[in-house]
């Protein structure tokens, strides 16, 4: 006997599936087919054409991945130096790999490399930045790192369309669980999924980027352009997804 016998259910997973990142990969797999992109561009307003360096991204994790392709720790520490200056900025970078990595709680103290900044961990940091403003500054930073907006479309490279989609939940917020006793003692605001995906986008990589909310229902954002699931599914040509991508694309419209 087993769970689906016991209940008396037996459907396919895309009848009941809610994971949003099933939701957001076929929305994605829709997007990619010839005349769709220029079809959702469409239906937000944007009256742009793709250019040479045109793209669509899954998860996109552009700062983690840039950070792996420099070499060059002088080249890491003027990032941090312009992008996360805390108060005393020149003085821990001052310091060796080493030590650098120890007051940012990278989880690797390497005396070699700086550390990548998603793996800098705040329950150690909190014991090295007192300032919250500065604490604070490097949290946003941090985050920046490990976030992953759904699907981010490139109309070139230094223009992009951001969508975050949501089917059950709604806006998340930094810090996760285990951080937010920190944030409580402090008295330090959370931060808002939206607010550190637009500081990402347009402060730390300098793309001029239009922020989308994809949702069930129709609801307000001072931040993104909301758009829901039955309005970007109506617009596409969904014609050739195959019979499970359809039923699950029913059931979120």
């Amino acid at each position: 006997m087993n769970i689906r016998g016991i209940c008396e259910l037996d459907p396919n997973y895309s009848e009941i599936n809610r994971e949003e990142r099933n939701y957001a990969a076929v929305f994605y797999a829709a997007l990619i087919k010839p005349g769709n992109t220029q079809r959702f561009l469409n239906l937000l307003g944007i009256d742009e054409t793709p250019g040479v360096e045109f793209g669509i991204y899954f998860e996109y994790a552009y700062l983690r991945d840039i950070w792996s392709k420099i070499s060059d720790e002088e080249t890491k520490k003027n990032i941090i130096r312009k992008l996360c200056p805390v108060s005393n900025i020149d003085e821990v970078l001052s310091g060796s790999a080493r030590d650098i990595n120890h007051y940012f709680g990278a989880s690797k103290e390497s005396a070699t490399y700086i550390q990548q900044p998603g793996w800098w961990a705040i329950s150690k940091y909190d014991k090295t930045i007192k300032d919250n403003g500065d604490f604070l500054k490097v949290c946003r930073f941090k985050w920046s790192f490990n976030i992953k907006p759904d699907i981010v479309i490139h109309l070139d490279k230094n223009r992009a369309i951001c969508i975050e989609a949501k089917v059950v939940s709604g806006e998340g917020q930094y810090p996760g669980d285990k951080d937010k006793a920190v944030f409580n003692r402090r008295g330090i605001p959370y931060v808002g999924q939206m607010e550190l995906q637009k500081y990402m986008m347009e402060e730390l990589l300098g793309i001029q980027t239009d922020f989308i909310f994809l949702v069930y229902k129709k609801s307000k954002s001072e931040t993104h352009q909301v758009v829901t699931w039955r309005e970007v599914f109506d617009c596409l040509d969904i014609s050739d997804l195959p019979p499970f991508a359809q039923t699950m694309i029913q059931n979120v419209s």
